[in-house]
């Protein structure tokens, strides 16, 4: 008798290994075959070892970390994966499990068969790794799968999360074995476990736009830098004019026509490409860094969209600003970005589409003020906490805004309503050095 239960439990670990292994392979299809071979191996020892030596409470938790110790150890993948390919696995194997014991009760096996009949608990682990290797197989299943080791690679804080819902199953599968099939405690667990699912999957998708969010604020940075290059060449050009005139005085003087008239095209050309000089010299009241770019790409975008903007700079902004570290700068530049999608967005829906920008110097303070004009209700009080009267999946750049003020002591946001114009006040706080 104990050498047939030996042998059952050597072939249910065979096909457990072997679904495992599948299961590693559609999250990692860069293993060798070595790899391959070494994690199977390790993966039927292990589940030998729990047929034979672990008790039903506790093979969830010892399984779970046991594969992370195989991944870690054997396959030698790195840290930041091990939990999610772990969470990966278990996960699939549980979900097989739950449907095919559904499926062989269906066809009349007993649930107490399942758990105390060898023969029966044989059949039930091979349902259970075909049903794991068939769900693998589904096209979105590996898209579910490859989004969230994407997502886990770049965002490794996800893990938190997995683990706990790690913790979740193994304390329903702790109370809760096949024994409970045919109870409603049963179907409660089942119930909780989709629930918690989505929840998982709702946390993974609003940190992934999150992190899009944030990742297009920083290609922001890079993309406008060519911007602040044209202004600060234009500035320059302008206090050239001079020389300019000299040179059309030259072609003139010279009867050179032709080399006269391609001049002039080329400065007005110029100019077209530059805005009106009001602007550049509002513009040139920044310092390089990414907020003279941004706000000359941004009034574009204004332009493009029939909006009419005005934008004051006072004089000692530049010299403010200055102060400021590249890590704050950036900070900076980034909350503006948000600030100004927002109010193109909201005024892109008026009748009057306007947009005022002041940047003023108060004290030791810069403050950047955005008003729009606007159309429904705003609701200051939800404003940054995902809140949003653009539609669904927007509002988590105003979530970024408050994650980097929460973060800085040195920056706040103040927000006004009025009967025309929404107002956002960005106020830096920059401390001046004392002379010794």
């Amino acid at each position: 008798m104990m050498i047939l239960k030996l042998l059952t439990i050597v072939i249910s670990a065979l096909f457990q290994s072997l679904a495992s292994l599948y299961i590693l392979y559609k999250e990692d299809n860069t293993l060798n075959k070595k790899q391959k071979i070494l994690f199977l191996i390790c993966i039927c020892l292990l589940d030998i070892c729990n047929g034979l030596f672990i008790p039903n409470g506790l093979r969830f938790i010892f399984c779970t970390v046991m594969v992370s110790l195989i991944l870690y150890f054997v396959l030698k993948i790195k840290e930041k994966y091990i939990i999610s390919y772990s969470f990966i696995i278990i996960l699939m194997l549980s979900i097989a499990e739950l449907i095919a014991s559904i499926v062989l009760v269906i066809f009349g096996v007993k649930s107490s068969d399942l758990i105390n009949n060898i023969f029966y608990n044989m059949l039930a682990n091979i349902v259970i790794s075909i049903v794991a290797i068939l769900l693998m197989r589904l096209p979105f299943v590996t898209t579910i799968i490859n989004k969230s080791n994407n997502f886990v690679k770049k965002k490794p804080s996800i893990n938190y999360y997995l683990c706990g819902f790690l913790i979740v199953l193994y304390l329903l599968t702790l109370k809760n074995g096949l024994e409970f099939l045919l109870s409603a405690n049963y179907y409660i667990n089942v119930i909780i476990m989709v629930v918690i699912t989505l929840i998982i999957i709702i946390i993974m998708k609003n940190e992934f736009r999150y992190d899009q969010v944030n990742e297009e604020n920083k290609q922001m940075l890079n993309y406008v830098t060519k911007y602040e290059k044209i202004i600060t060449e234009q500035g320059k050009n302008n206090h050239e004019f001079q020389n300019q005139l000299m040179v059309i005085k030259g072609y003139a003087q010279m009867n050179e026509i032709d080399k006269l008239i391609e001049y002039l095209n080329s400065i007005i050309d110029d100019t077209r490409k530059t805005h009106s000089s009001y602007i550049i010299s509002q513009l040139n009241k920044f310092p390089d860094g990414g907020i003279k770019g941004l706000l000359y790409y941004k009034l574009s975008v204004m332009e493009d969209n029939k909006i009419k903007y005005e934008i004051h700079v006072e004089k000692g902004v530049k010299q403010k600003l200055k102060t400021l570290n590249i890590s704050m700068y950036k900070n900076i530049t980034k909350i503006l970005g948000v600030l100004l999608d927002n109010a193109i967005d909201a005024s892109i829906k008026c009748i009057n589409k306007v947009i005022i920008i002041d940047v003023i110097k108060e004290k030791s303070n810069i403050i950047f003020s955005v008003s729009n004009t606007y159309k429904g209700k705003i609701d200051l009080n939800k404003i940054g906490t995902g809140y949003t009267t653009k539609g669904k999946g927007r509002g988590y750049g105003l979530k970024l805004v408050k994650d980097i003020i929460n973060s800085n002591k040195t920056l706040d946001i103040r927000r006004t309503l009025d009967n025309k114009y929404y107002t956002t006040e960005l106020i830096i706080n920059i401390k001046t050095k004392k002379k010794k």
